[in-house]
């Protein structure tokens, strides 16, 4: 079972609240990208359970993130959550539609993401 998370994430406190919640997890190893195409790549080079995934990137949406990860056979199956600010519902559905295995708005209550987690690394 692969417990490698990859958080494709350019906010920094956002990262730094990601990493200090998986500290306590200490089977859960956490891989941080800052932007989308660092993201693709180290999503083919790790291969994490699970993808965290901010929806406005510096060079790439989530849509296109997710686009470019279902093109390629080493991550088309990895599982890929929306962490976004954009409480749309039409963006939420949109990115769900496009593929997303779950979305939460930010700031994101952290029970539901640690069950997120859970569910996709177990």
């Amino acid at each position: 079972m692969n417990h490698a998370i990859l958080y494709i994430e350019d906010n920094e406190n956002n990262i730094a609240l990601v990493e200090a919640l998986l500290r306590r997890r200490p089977h859960v190893e956490l891989h941080v990208a800052m932007n989308g195409r660092d993201g693709v790549q180290a999503a083919i080079d790790k291969r994490p359970g699970l993808i965290l995934l901010d929806n406005r990137l510096p060079d790439a949406n989530g849509e296109q993130v997710m686009l470019q990860l279902a093109a390629a056979p080493a991550t088309a199956a990895i599982p890929v959550v929306i962490l976004s600010g954009d409480s749309n519902p039409v963006t939420i559905n949109e990115l769900l539609a496009a593929g997303a295995a779950d979305f939460l708005v930010k700031p994101f209550d952290i029970h539901q993401l640690l069950t997120i987690i859970g569910r996709y690394l177990h």
